[in-house]
């Protein structure tokens, strides 16, 4: 059962209505947190994973999750852990998280946090606070499923703020074998093919494609070389370099003996799995994933 409506309206009686639901589970929109840990970097990875949910949640502080327990904490510690969250979370988070105690008849407290979703984008967490270190800039991204928070590869964060505001860059990606609509050339080429998908104009810098490769249970990028004297037979529809406008389509084909190549060269066994994508001046861009047999490739 979920209580929805504002944290500033619980009361007991809605964390006894919790407390006997047999589906009081840790989901998408509530955790439970028996105390503080005294970590900054993990309240705000759970802050920051709630606001970047599509419906953000609730933080519940002492309170027992498994068996599910009303445990309470002093009004001395409600007030050092508000001032706490405040402190670490500042006005980073518009709408900022609102929180109030929730007062047990036992006269300890309950600390209810509410975070609101974030209306577009992502919220980031710095990996290094101090600003003299090289990757002072370097972001990590969280978000709130299946009962927990886990972090977001950068394919997943490239799809979640061009899912959530429609003024960012974004390139449709799908990779294919042969050249399109030419039958005969099935087998000569794979290729991969990108639509500019967002009102603003895009530069293509490259192509290529991600390789699963099986043993190793990791991807490996593969890039399409530009036309040269070792692969002259690399075709480009849209070069490297050229300003994509809204609708504009865009190729690279790369010939499947180089291909061949390039698995037997990485111990690359098939079936396996690929994903074309394309590098742009704003970010990389991934299609679906597509699975690669020996009868594709191979005569």
């Amino acid at each position: 059962m979920k209580i929805n409506k504002p944290i500033l309206a619980w009361t007991e009686e809605d964390l006894e209505i919790l407390r006997d639901d047999p589906y009081n589970l840790e989901d998408m929109n509530i955790e439970y947190k028996v105390q503080y840990n005294g970590d900054p970097d993990e309240l705000r990875r759970d802050i920051v994973s709630f606001a970047n949910s599509v419906v953000g949640g609730y933080i519940l502080y002492s309170i027992r999750d498994d068996p599910f327990e009303l445990i309470g904490m002093t009004r001395e510690e409600i007030d050092n852990l508000k001032n706490t969250i405040d402190h670490i979370i500042n006005l980073n988070i518009d709408p900022p998280p609102i929180s109030n105690p929730i007062y047990l008849s036992s006269g300890l407290y309950v600390l209810g946090v509410q975070v609101f979703p974030k209306e577009k984008g992502l919220y980031g967490i710095r990996r290094i606070n101090n600003p003299n270190k090289p990757n002072f800039r370097s972001y990590s991204f969280w978000i709130r499923s299946d009962g927990r928070k886990r972090q977001l590869s950068m394919e997943e964060v490239n799809t979640s703020i061009i899912n959530t505001d429609r003024y960012k860059k974004f390139i449709e990606v799908r990779v294919e074998l042969g050249l399109m609509g030419m039958k005969s050339k099935l087998k000569e080429f794979i290729s991969v093919h990108g639509v500019n998908k967002s009102i603003r104009p895009i530069t293509i810098r490259s192509y290529g494609f991600i390789i699963y490769v099986n043993n190793e249970n990791k991807w490996l990028s593969l890039w399409l070389p530009a036309p040269n004297f070792m692969y002259p037979t690399t075709v480009f529809n849209t070069p490297p370099r050229t300003k994509l406008l809204d609708g504009d389509s865009c190729s690279g084909y790369y010939p499947i003996t180089l291909f061949k190549e390039d698995i037997t060269n990485h111990n690359i066994t098939l079936p396996t799995v690929i994903k074309g994508l394309i590098n742009t001046n704003d970010g990389t861009f991934y299609s679906e994933e597509k699975n690669i047999t020996n009868d594709m490739i191979y005569d």
